[in-house]
């Protein structure tokens, strides 16, 4: 049953056709009158069961409404008169009830309904009525079949007839089909054929079953029993006697020892020829059913031309040709060949065909206006041509009283300027031997304007690319004339996408956004002119991605998002099918996003899923093949074939790969001999071969196992296959890894590599040893030892003493290859002497070069295994003590007399020795030697920091390289602005004493950027650069700090403050002040706060009273205000007049205090200032050079980039220096008094700081006054 979510799609695929076929038809309003037309009736061969009700139907239109009239074998028949038939008002089908009185064969007969009303009479096409039979299956005794195996034999069934025939099964008594192939077929008689038979087609319960499909009844013969007898050897008929062999048959003998092979014949038909008679348009099937040995393949040919193309079929193995629909020009000859390797036989069938009547042309019903023609035209085809002849309201035309408009020309009717009242039913009959047809041809004559069928303003939507038919359904007479046009534009339609056809219709093919609006459907005939209107809508179409091919392995989880794209304002509706059905189970689950998620995947999910959007105007589909591989099954069935001593022939049968193809087999074997139970490795196989020839070892008992491997991994091992023990042999080769060497200056220890257990070959494995001194031709010495030893002690042997090696394997079938000698060697010594004569030469500040003279020969006693370099650093050569260093060691092998020293220390005092040394260890030391090391470049300069930013300025602080590396001589400094990445700065350069470690740079833009990069220098050179960045301050006072909620926590006296910084310029430290919200006094201050923090506890306040709060925030370029909040103590407070603060005594007292503690810090900051070891770098700039510096040469500092090191320290920047000074009292009667020295003068006219950072800017100059600095250079 085809679901309804896919019905737009076969709707809009039709569309077009149902508009071709219908494009001519003619619709008559219901309400206007019309001669009847008969709309359904009964088919012609009406075969109906007993036992059922039996409907005979006839169904018509007409206005007036039509009357119904019956004839049964061309007489006239009343159902209403009729016993036990029951008709219905308004309809001319009636119905026999059924009934139990087995009468109802007298209801056979040819019906034919005749329909009338004022304006003609329709007449339907006979129908033949039967009643279906269901005959009874004559009672017989049916004897058991024997026959003889390879003959051919015929099952007959001979079924009874009925009507209509039935059709034929062969089955067993569990009703088991009875299987049908090339060799065995059931035949059109119903006759079941063997070619030849098996023994395995003996059996007791051959049935044949007829199935009437009308009556819905099966029958059944009685079971056939079917005996094949084997045929008899020659060895059986020799020992017969004279009695037994007298019954054996011909066909017996013929066969003995085996089955004869034997030419086809044909089991059905019979004879040569056969003619066969076929109607036009029906089936017809040829059949050859052949016997033979071995069983005949059939084949099929036309001798009298090609097979009609597209209509021909073969079947049941080849054995039926089958013509569907049969034509007039398939008559002819065709032939059947049956043929196996013995020869070929066949058979002739001369077809010929007629043909019953059919249309040509069929008469067209006719609506005409008064005063126009009509022309009736009526052919038929048939074999023998048919006889055609006319009636007129059913009854002949010839007996109708004659007309003068009307004249009967041939196959033609002319009808001539008809008038209102001349309408009529014609019927067109043709008859040959083979049948009778009739057409119904309806002429009305009517006078009508345009009648729209069609509603007026439907809206049609349809989705882009689709295709969409605006219905203009219109009646008159005469016929309207129809034009389209499109928001009131005509040619807008005349696009080729735009078609109209006969009956009114607009076709639109594939409709575009382009298309929506408004269209108008005009009809005009003589009478009127009249219009309706449609609106269409182009909605987007649904569209769903494609799908890549997935592949899953076995028990995982895969994902299958459908992403699909719509029309937005249509609903959308998704679900999923898999393998055409749609999904369900409980493994998967569609998730919000249309994804599709199917857990613990297994075989069973493979397949191909589709995703199906649909909404209600169009659907989409697509495709994800979804493949499951898996881990292989194990290989089975192992075989062992082609035994040989050594090798062997495994082979396997492959399990299941799981979509995943094998790559690889590995082979692996057990023995039970040396590893029983353990499986080794022998063979990895290609992955398309299923056998190996194997190499195996003598004297080992195996057995195999097969793995396979594919692209998810393993199988299982395969079963075992049986053992195959090979025989023993001499052993194939020597033991390996052979060596002599002493332990001890008197002795030789033989060593060897034991040989593996598969390389023993055969029991009792041994290792037969030799050994003697080399070049004196003594004897061998000899000695033989088991199977586990790997070694052999020496003794009593001159202290390193070539001697001839050899080591050989045997065991009891005979001794193994011979071994070649290897020379080995008896025990080592320590090298009895020094290098003499060692020399250096110093390559540069870190490397030497030594030489000397090697020990001799006779000294080594042992491998001269090369020479050791020992050294230490004593100290640097500006450090007075001695330092307490391990040595290091530097060793070169092989017999060399010099060596080279790296990385060592510049301007350092070092220790060198050199020791020969052997495979016994280190000889004696040479006479130790000094060596100073030059000078070199210093190490980088360390801990360089930022301690201090100003806007215009930044100090810079550094400690001296950790390894100077020599005597330092100076710094150099430089500098460049790098606000803009892609354009730097000017580089600017600044050389300083060795002894300054702090430098200030001025005269710097606020707010910007700049790196700086300096390095120490030595008498030699420059050493490696250190980088710093910083950023000078912005000149703008700090952002106004915001009081947050003051009621949080509070008492009788105090109340916790908390503020939170602005958002802009920092402040450098915060001021509180407090006034009573009632009383007369100004603001007072109360505590001076650094930056970090941001809460106070303000106290000394009185119970219950009410004060309000502000904090003033600093920097060195000004100071802002927060806004004002109010907080009220708690307890009971009362009100006292106001106190004059400056006249008490503690706070003059307080007031000296803080002026001397004022003084004081300025005092400090002063000497500070002008303490030495700084520089001012303008000052500098413009000093004279001093003849005797030495200059440092540009190609040190480059561009700024290539001076970065990965080790820069980056220190934190310092933290800006607080502020001095007041708020401007102008801002309330006592803002400030008490804070700082409470000096006015220290605010200027609008209320910002002056001293410090109101005046110039003080230079700072370095501590020595005679310090000379070179010019600054600017490196680009």
């Amino acid at each position: 049953m085809l679901p309804w979510r896919r019905r737009t799609l076969l709707a809009g695929a039709a569309l077009l056709a149902t508009l071709w076929v219908t494009s001519d038809s003619i619709d008559i309003p219901i309400d206007l009158e019309q001669p009847p037309a008969i709309t359904k009736q009964s088919p012609t061969d009406h075969y109906v069961d007993p036992l059922e009700d039996i409907l005979v139907k006839c169904e018509a239109k007409g206005t007036p409404a039509p009357s119904y009239r019956w004839t049964k074998n061309d007489k006239s028949f009343d159902p209403r008169a009729e016993v036990g038939v029951v008709t219905a008002a308004g309809s001319g089908s009636f119905t026999f009830v059924k009934n139990s009185t087995g009468h109802a064969k007298r209801h056979e007969g040819d019906y034919q309904c005749l329909v009338s009303n004022k304006l003609g009479t329709a007449v339907s096409d006979k129908i033949k009525l039967r009643i279906a039979s269901t005959p009874k299956w004559p009672k017989e005794v049916l004897d058991p079949m024997e026959v003889d195996e390879g003959n051919s034999v015929v099952l007959p069934c001979k079924p009874p007839q009925g009507v209509p025939p039935p059709k034929i099964l062969w089955m067993t008594s569990t009703l088991d089909h009875i299987g049908q192939d090339k060799r065995v077929s059931q035949g059109l008689s119903g006759d079941l054929y063997f070619s030849n038979v098996k023994p395995v087609d003996s059996r007791d319960d051959y049935i044949c079953y007829a199935q009437f499909v009308a009556s819905r009844t099966i029958i059944s013969k009685e079971p056939i029993k079917l005996k094949v007898r084997s045929p008899i050897s020659f060895v059986a008929v020799e020992t017969l006697d004279d009695a037994q062999s007298s019954s054996v048959n011909e066909t017996q003998l013929a066969v003995a020892g085996g089955l004869r092979n034997r030419l086809p014949s044909l089991l059905t038909p019979h004879g040569k020829t056969t003619r066969m008679h076929s109607l036009k348009g029906s089936t017809l099937v040829m059949e050859c059913i052949a016997e033979g040995l071995p069983t005949p393949d059939v084949r099929w040919e036309r001798v009298s031309g090609h097979m009609p193309r597209g209509r021909f079929s073969t079947g049941n193995h080849n054995k039926t040709l089958r013509l569907h629909p049969v034509e007039v020009e398939d008559s002819g000859q065709y032939k059947c060949i049956a043929s196996n390797n013995m020869g070929s036989a066949h058979h002739s069938f001369v077809v010929t065909v007629d043909a019953a009547p059919y249309w040509t042309a069929r008469p067209e019903d006719r609506i005409v206006a008064p005063g126009d023609d009509a022309v009736l035209h009526c052919v038929a085809g048939g074999k023998p041509p048919p006889e055609t002849h006319w009636l007129l309201n059913g009854k002949p035309l010839n007996e109708a009283p004659a007309e003068p408009h009307r004249t009967v020309k041939g196959d033609r009717i002319v009808l001539k300027k008809l008038v209102i009242g001349q309408s009529a039913v014609y019927q067109c009959v043709a008859s040959n031997v083979f049948g009778t047809i009739i057409a119904n041809a309806l002429v009305s004559v009517l006078a009508v304007p345009p009648k729209f069928i069609t509603k007026d303003k439907e809206e049609y939507v349809v989705v882009e690319k689709q295709p969409v038919l605006l219905d203009c359904k219109v009646f008159g007479s005469p016929k309207p004339a129809i034009r389209w046009s499109k928001d009131g534009q005509v040619n807008t339609l005349q696009d080729k996408k735009f078609k109209e056809f006969e009956n009114g219709s607009l076709y639109i093919h594939e409709a575009k956004k382009a298309d929506q609006g408004l269209y108008m459907c005009e009809a005009t005939n003589d009478l009127d002119t009249g219009t309706i209107n449609a609106k269409l809508r182009v909605r987007e179409a649904t569209h769903i991605e494609p799908f890549e091919r997935l592949r899953v392995r076995k028990d995982g989880t895969v994902e299958l998002e459908c992403r699909v794209t719509h029309d937005p304002d249509l609903e959308l509706n998704i679900y999923w099918e898999k393998d055409g059905m749609e999904l369900s189970g409980t493994n998967w689950f569609m998730t919000d996003k249309n994804t599709l998620t199917i857990n613990n995947v297994s075989e069973v999910d493979q397949g191909i899923y589709i995703c199906v959007a649909h909404t209600f105007l169009d659907l989409a589909r697509a495709e994800a093949e979804l493949t499951v591989i898996d881990k292989p099954d194990p290989p089975y069935n192992l075989k062992l074939s082609h035994h040989e001593e050594r090798g062997i022939r495994l082979s396997w049968t492959p399990g299941n790969h799981y979509n995943s193809p094998i790559s690889e087999y590995v082979v692996e074997y057990e023995e039970d001999r040396y590893k029983p139970g353990d499986w080794q490795h022998l063979a990895n196989i290609k992955g398309s071969d299923t056998s190996a020839e194997l190499m195996l070892r003598p004297y080992v008992n195996y057995q195999f196992q097969v793995i396979a491997y594919n692209e998810v991994g393993p199988s299982r091992a395969s079963l075992s296959s049986q053992r195959y023990s090979t025989p023993p042999a001499v052993p194939d080769i020597a033991p390996v890894g052979v060596t002599g060497e002493g332990s001890e200056p008197d002795n030789m220890v033989i060593a060897w590599e034991p040989l593996k257990h598969l390389d023993r070959n055969g029991p009792n494995l041994r290792y037969k040893v030799n050994w003697r001194r080399k070049g004196t031709g003594e004897p061998w010495e000899e000695a033989i030892l088991g199977a586990d030893a790997s070694r052999l002690l020496v003794n009593d042997t001159a202290t390193f003493v070539p001697y001839e090696v050899k080591v050989q394997a045997i065991n009891d079938l005979g001794e193994g290859p011979e071994p070649m000698a290897i020379v080995g060697h008896s025990g080592e010594d320590f090298p009895k002497s020094a290098p003499k004569n060692v020399k250096f030469v110093v390559v540069n500040s870190t490397v030497l070069k030594l030489t000397w003279d090697p020990i001799p020969v006779h000294d080594v006693r042992g491998h001269l295994k090369g020479y050791k370099v020992f050294y230490r650093k004593l100290r640097g050569l500006q450090e007075r003590r001695r330092r307490h260093v391990e040595w290091r060691v530097l060793v070169f092998p092989g017999d060399r007399s010099h060596a080279v020293v790296p990385g060592l220390e510049p301007f350092s005092l070092y220790e060198l020795e050199v020791k020969a040394f052997n495979g016994k260890g280190d000889g004696p030391a040479s006479h130790a030697l000094r060596v100073e090391m030059p000078e070199g470049v210093p190490g980088q300069v360390t801990n360089l920091r930022v301690p201090e930013k100003d806007f215009d300025s930044i100090t810079l602080t550094w400690d001296p390289p950790a390894h100077p590396n020599g005597i330092l001589t100076g710094y150099t400094v430089q500098y460049q602005n790098i606000n803009n990445t892609q354009n730097l700065g000017t580089l600017h350069r600044v050389e300083l004493f060795a002894n300054v470690s702090e430098l200030r740079v001025e005269y710097l833009d606020s707010y910007t950027k700049y790196k700086f990069y300096i390095a120490a220098f030595t008498s030699v050179g420059t050493g490696k650069i250190l980088t710093e960045e910083a950023v000078t301050i912005l000149e703008i006072p700090p952002a106004a700090p915001v009081l947050l909620s003051m009621n949080t926590t509070r008492g009788d006296t105090y109340a916790n403050i908390s503020w939170v910084p602005g958002v802009g310029q920092s402040a450098s430290e915060y001021l509180i002040q407090f006034r009573d919200k009632h009383g007369p006094g100004g603001w007072r201050n109360h505590s001076v706060v650094s930056s970090s923090r941001n809460h106070l506890l303000l106290d000394g306040l009185s119970p219950g009273s009410q004060y309000q709060i502000r904090v003033v925030a600093f920097n060195e370029h000004g100071h802002t205000i927060s806004s004002e909040d109010v907080i009220e103590t708690t307890g009971r407070g009362y009100r006292r007049g106001p106190l004059d603060v400056a006249t008490q005594a503690w706070f003059i007292a307080l007031m000296c205090a803080v002026v001397l503690l004022i003084m004081i810090l300025l005092i400090i900051c002063f000497i500070k200032r002008n303490k030495g070891g700084k520089y001012s770098v303008k000052d500098k700039e413009d000093a004279r050079v001093d003849p005797e510096a030495k200059p440092i040469k540009e190609e040190t500092f480059g561009e700024y980039r290539t001076l970065e090191s990965d080790n820069d320290e980056k220190p934190l920047a310092g933290s800006q220096p607080s502020l001095d000074g007041e708020v401007k009292r102008g801002e309330s009667e006592d803002s400030l008094a008490e804070y700082g020295e409470g000096v006015e003068g220290q605010f200027n006219e609008d209320g910002s700081f002056i001293g410090q950072y109101g005046g110039s800017k003080e230079k700072v100059t370095g501590s020595e006054a005679t310090s000379p600095v070179t010019d600054g250079t600017t490196v680009a």
